[in-house]
């Protein structure tokens, strides 16, 4: 009897610890592979950047359904489980797993990366009319020289002096922020603005006010450019609201940085209808048009889905778009040379606009330290004839000045200018300035 209770004794304990076991499991399973994504929102361009948001992604293999082993993009099932790096097809576009999710939708959740359609061809918006692109020159012929493309950051007002507005065509000053009623809010740092204007003006630089941006006190913008443009009413007042904020501080005209319309619901027809009618103001009083733009390619040359909601008559619309070609990634997939020539394909070859309308965005800045060029000199004087280094404990990747002037070649030889985001994140030392590398380049 004694050793039948020892028997049960022993059985007991073993169950109790198999349970228990399977519940550490059960928890380890549900824990995302990458802690860090948690509550971490990542920073697509320009502006912030303009954001915004958006970067190249690596293509990895993916398991199916219930499957254990992985495989290249099946169908998204809602009842399946995916783990970190997996890949479906959902809606005609790639999507990878960040970490380990069920049920959430990839074109509606953070947990899933988009990594462009599943066709290599430009997908258009359904529901959104699109005409052949107009390949004509502008009325405006010096709008096919080379351009020379600058934000200024308006939280940055004692840095003016900083600028050789000589080398730039043309400045954005960052930003305007829209409410969801369609308004403006007033126009961060009012003196610095209308300093840089007088200043560009004097060295034959045009200044457009750059609207929108990926984020203001930390919110996405993209809600409140969809609120603001919920009915037509809406956006006529958004629009007039824009153009008399030209008309009070004198601007050249507008830089629009909604990030970023997508193919999905009315956010393209909504951006359509705001620039067709701004495009329509503008340039009945002589005024520019431009766009921040997604990369529109990968770092590996993917498409993605949603630079197709810059739809081909938003391209006629413009007089050029600013391509956000950074924020592919952190390391070397933030900005490299081919990842460049990948974006500027994309948006020349593929979309078919002139290459007078494509002007090539660089950064002045490092991934992922996110620090100015200017700053990692300070602290590695040689950084300059390198595209990365050791920053803070970190391997951090930039554009170095060769980079920067291979890209600006590229930009002279096919397309028509270089975009900089943004111009206090240089070195004022002459012999290692980004500035004066794209303007030996332009040469």
């Amino acid at each position: 009897m004694k050793r039948k209770k020892q028997l049960v004794f022993v059985l007991a304990g073993f169950l109790l610890g198999a349970l228990f076991a399977s519940a550490i499991w059960l928890r380890a399973g549900l824990k995302p592979e990458n802690e860090e994504a948690e509550g971490r929102m990542e920073v697509p361009a320009a502006a912030l950047v303009p954001a915004s948001s958006q970067g190249g992604l690596q293509t990895s293999a993916a398991s199916g359904p219930g499957a254990g082993a992985r495989s290249e993009g099946r169908d998204w099932d809602k009842s399946a489980v995916y783990n970190g790096g997996d890949i479906v097809v959902y809606n005609g576009c790639q999507y990878r797993a960040k970490w380990w999710t069920t049920g959430e939708k990839p074109d509606s959740s953070d947990v899933w990366e988009n990594l462009g359609i599943t066709d290599g061809k430009a997908a258009q918006p359904q529901g959104t009319a699109n005409v052949p692109v107009d390949a004509e020159a502008p009325k405006d012929v010096s709008l096919t020289d080379f351009k020379v493309v600058g934000y200024y950051p308006s939280w940055k007002p004692d840095k003016l002096s900083f600028v050789d507005f000589g080398i730039l065509t043309h400045v954005c000053y960052a930003f305007a922020i829209p409410t969801p009623d369609g308004g403006l809010r007033d126009l961060d740092n009012p003196g610095t603005a209308r300093e840089l204007i007088r200043s560009a003006h004097e060295n034959g630089a045009k200044v457009l006010l750059s609207v929108g941006g990926w984020s203001y006190n930390d919110t996405p913008l993209e809600g409140v450019f969809m609120e603001a443009t919920a009915t037509p009413e809406k956006t006529a007042a958004f629009a007039e609201n824009i153009l008399s904020m030209c008309r009070e501080y004198g601007f050249d005209g507008v830089d629009m940085d909604w990030e970023h319309p997508r193919t999905d619901g009315t956010s393209a027809a909504q951006y359509e209808s705001l620039m067709t009618l701004l495009s329509d103001r503008l340039h009945a009083q002589g005024l520019l048009l431009t766009a921040a733009v997604l990369s529109g390619a990968t770092a590996d040359g993917n498409i993605y889905y949603d630079a197709a909601a810059h739809t081909n008559t938003v391209l006629n619309a413009v007089d050029f778009i600013n391509i956000m070609a950074y924020d592919g990634g952190d390391g070397p997939r933030h900005s490299a040379y081919d990842f460049a020539v990948n974006c500027g394909t994309y948006w020349k070859e593929t979309r078919g606009l002139p290459g007078h309308k494509v002007v090539l965005g660089v950064p002045f800045y490092a991934r992922p330290s996110w620090a100015d060029y200017g700053t990692i000199l300070e602290s590695a004087p040689d950084a300059w004839d390198k595209d990365h280094v050791s920053y803070n404990g970190m391997d951090v990747y930039y554009n170095g000045v060769d980079t920067i002037a291979r890209k600006a070649l590229y930009a002279k030889e096919q397309l028509g200018g270089i975009m900089i985001w943004e111009l206090t994140q240089d070195t004022p030392d002459r012999s290692k300035s980004l500035l004066e590398a794209i303007r030996k380049a332009a040469e």
